[in-house]
Parts: C-alpha cells; structure tokens; sequence
C-alpha cells in the first residue's frame, strides 16, 4: 500500500512541477461581471432615456418645420397669372413674413408655375420685394411644388361681405298679449 501511495504523491508532484503557472482572472472575471451587470440593473433606464426622448421628440421637429414652410408659402393666389408678379396680397404676405415672423421662421417658399419662366419670374419678383422691405437681411427663397389651399382673397371678402349682408337686422322679441300676474283670483 504504501508503494501506490508513494506512486500516487510522485504523479501529483511531477504533474504540478511541470505545468505552468495558472492564471486565475476567469475566476475573479465572473466577479466583475456580476458587479457590472449589478450595477447597469440599478441604473437601468438612464442609459436609454436621452436617446428615446430625443427619439419621440424628432417627429415635433418636423412637423413644426413644415407648418412654418405652409405658413410661409406664397401660392398661386399671390401672383398675376402669367406674369409671375406679386398681387397685393402676396406683397401683405411677403411683407409680413420679412417683419412679423420669428426671425428663425423667415424663409419664403414660391410655388412652381406651369412653366420654368414663369417660375423665374415669380422668384425674381419676391427676390424684387424682399430687398426693397429688408436689403441688409435677405431672407432664403426656395421654389417648392406644395399646393396652396387657399382661396383667393378678394372671394372670401365676397363671402364675407355677403354673409354679413344677408344678416337681419336685429330686434327684441314682440311682447305676449296677456301680461298676467302672479295672483290668482279666489272663488
């Protein structure tokens, strides 16, 4: 017995005398992982939150960006036919777009005519206006192909102006024929 003993030790100590040094970090690396994984848990969303709040807020961006290129176009209504000059309503509006409007709002967008010349036309014509109102600060003028739902201006002063005299004059209602009081009579 003692000769497998001794054969036994032997194994063991040529075994650990030839082997290399061991490194131990796998043993201590699950540590550190439990510690981060811990510690992403107890911040969990804060991580994520800028990124999906900016996320949901890109939409309002654009949205707001094409509401001011709506509010800032100058349609068909706002220029001669054919000749690409502003009426006096494109010329209110352009005035007021150069003056009224926040200042990082102030760009202009000309609807696209049937044709380029009178496209052109119409872009020279606001380019005309604009530096006669603000020549130091001219604003960004872009030709674009959005419709404008408008109506013209001087057929809904029409309708307004028949609307308002279609109105009947006003008056108190006629008074009932019999005024009685409160009081009845007794038998």
């Amino acid at each position: 017995m003692p000769v497998r003993l001794y054969t036994v030790v032997g194994f063991v100590l040529i075994a650990l005398a030839s082997t290399t040094q061991v490194s131990a970090d796998w043993f201590f690396g699950i540590f550190d992982s439990i510690a981060r994984d811990v510690k992403r848990r107890q911040c969990w969303p804060e991580p994520f939150v800028c990124a999906d709040r900016a996320a949901a807020r890109a939409p309002y961006g654009i949205m707001v960006a094409n509401g001011w290129q709506r509010q800032n176009l100058l349609g068909e209504y706002h220029f001669e036919p054919g000749t690409g000059q502003l009426t006096e309503a494109g010329r209110l509006k352009l005035r007021w777009i150069l003056t009224a409007a926040p200042q990082q709002h102030r760009g202009v967008w000309v609807h696209r005519a049937m044709t380029e010349e009178e496209t052109a036309a119409r872009m020279a014509a606001v380019f005309g206006l604009a530096s006669q109102i603000t020549p130091r600060d001219l604003p960004l003028v872009q030709p674009t192909s959005i419709s404008d739902d408008g109506w013209p201006a001087d057929q809904v002063d029409l309708i307004g102006r028949k609307f308002q005299s279609s109105t009947p004059p006003p008056r108190l209602p006629a008074p009932s024929g019999s005024t009685s009081g409160s009081g009845t009579s007794g038998s």
